[in-house]
């Protein structure tokens, strides 16, 4: 009998939906698949359930083990609730995803249809599913980025969380703000007071643990925790928006302020003057994942330590409140874990030499698809007039079902523009394959500091997790890595 398997993986909506009370996504769509399977007696044999988020297949390691199996061809095919839960990221990884279920045969069975990548209809039709989700994405990112702008601008606090010294209220509809909690706010006073008076994050910390202060998340107050609260323009009133074209914009907040703005101001002129020597004169670099490697549970740098009964150097987070949840890995099992990332790098840029040089084999049959949906709307749109004309409508429903037709219009006409810049052949960046494998051929002869600066070459930030420690049958048990890619 032939074997299938289901994949898992909850949206951002499904995230706001949770949290509104609807039930736990991952339990309802499991429920759904099975009664799929048992109404087509399919056979299913595994469950790849994603409890992490991420948009990339980087970041996703239960599909790169989805991924690994189907090329294999280990199942006749995969159940998912919907196209978009494969991928949603960007063309390298659609194409990927393609690719694997074209060359394996691999069907894709969801509650509304089977896709069969054998058949030509079938395997355009996958496509151009990818290619349209890929398109709403971009759409409703750029549209929640444009509300939560404007939010902002209005001086409304959009984060998921009251930094220390604040709650979060609203005190009208749709206005989000904070509300000073008078104790805490006595300690950010304290903070900044200590700072500016010569003290360093460090004693900060100290004092504040030694008065028994306890923050907000954790059981002991952390230097990084200190160097936070003195970088946060929130404190004097002010709203903080990063950008990738204007780095970060202040707005003024309808927040009631702790401090002054003179004394933010003074505190971030110290922070540039006063020097935050790393090494000591004439110390050389000893911990070469320094600026790369982070928790991914807290967000905080690992760092490198020494363990005296096995003489071994392990990379750790020091943080308490990953205290019992992320665990310590021998260093030599991390480069492991690095290098196989860089090399699957590698092989999703060279997976994309799909029949030479073109990104996707029916990007032509997409652009074709996406002008017969763009032609289809338009004459949608035509209709509607003809029915407001023929009083079927009245003004109310035509502007409603106007504006629906139009969105969609300009939606597609986007896909197409980007189809047509995309059918373009996508040479496969030999720089990029090139520079990461300068760094797996050099990696392990370097010293420290060559190591380092070979990192920062190819990636900006490593992600570690890991939560099991390790036992003689699973020496590297769970350990995780997701890198963000230069």
């Amino acid at each position: 009998m032939k074997e299938y398997c289901m994949y898992l993986r909850k949206s951002r909506a499904d995230v706001e939906a949770e949290a509104r009370g609807e039930g736990e996504t991952l339990a309802r769509h499991q429920n759904m698949l099975i009664e799929l399977a048992k109404r087509q007696k399919l056979s299913v044999v595994k469950i790849y359930k994603e409890i992490v988020s991420g948009d990339s297949i980087a970041a996703r390691p239960q599909m790169q083990a989805l991924l690994a199996d189907v090329t294999q061809g280990k199942y006749a095919g995969v159940l998912v609730v919907e196209i978009e839960r494969l991928a949603r990221g960007d063309t390298i990884d659609q194409g990927i995803v393609a690719q694997a279920f074209r060359e394996s045969s691999t069907k894709i069975v969801t509650p509304v249809k089977t896709y069969d990548p054998d058949n030509e209809f079938d395997e355009e039709y996958f496509e151009f599913s990818l290619f349209m989700s890929r398109r709403e994405y971009k759409t409703i990112k750029r549209r929640m980025q444009v509300g939560r702008l404007a939010s902002v601008k209005e001086g409304n606090y959009i984060s998921a969380s009251a930094p220390y010294g604040y709650r979060k209220i609203n005190p009208e509809p749709k206005v989000h703000t904070l509300e000073v909690v008078p104790e805490e706010a006595e300690i950010i006073r304290l903070i900044y007071r200590l700072y500016l008076g010569g003290h360093g994050a460090k004693f900060i910390a100290n004092e504040l643990n030694r008065m028994g202060v306890s923050p907000q998340k954790s059981a002991f107050w952390e230097p990084p925790t200190i160097k936070k609260i003195l970088s946060n323009p929130l404190y004097c009133g002010m709203l903080s928006w990063k950008s990738k074209s204007n780095g970060d914009t202040l707005y003024k907040g309808i927040h009631e302020p702790i401090i002054s703005e003179e004394t933010f101001n003074n505190a971030q002129q110290k922070k540039r003057t006063a020097p935050a020597a790393q090494l000591r004169p004439n110390d050389k670099l000893k911990n070469y994942y320094h600026s790369i490697l982070y928790c991914k549970n807290c967000g905080h740098q690992l760092k490198r330590r020494l363990i005296a009964s096995s003489g071994q150097e392990h990379m750790l987070c020091v943080h308490s409140e990953c205290r019992g949840k992320i665990v310590s890995s021998a260093i030599e099992a991390v480069d492991e874990a690095v290098i196989a990332a860089l090399r699957y790098r590698i092989k999703q840029f060279e997976n994309l030499k799909c029949k030479g040089t073109s990104e996707f084999s029916s990007q032509p049959n997409i652009k074709a698809a996406l002008a017969a949906e763009l032609e289809k709307a338009r004459r949608q749109l035509l209709r509607l007039y003809d029915l407001l004309e023929q009083e079927v409508y009245d003004k109310e429903t035509f502007i409603e079902r106007s504006e629906i037709v139009n969105d969609r219009i300009k939606m597609l006409e986007a896909a197409v523009t980007e189809a047509e810049r995309e059918q373009k052949p996508a040479l496969l960046p030999d720089k990029a394959v090139k520079r990461l494998q300068y760094v797996i051929d050099n990696f392990e002869s370097s010293d420290a500091e060559e190591k380092n600066r070979l990192l920062h070459t190819a990636v900006r930030k490593i992600y570690y997790c890991k939560t099991e420690r390790m036992c003689r049958n699973k020496p590297f048990s769970d350990l995780s890595l997701s890198a963000d890619f230069l």
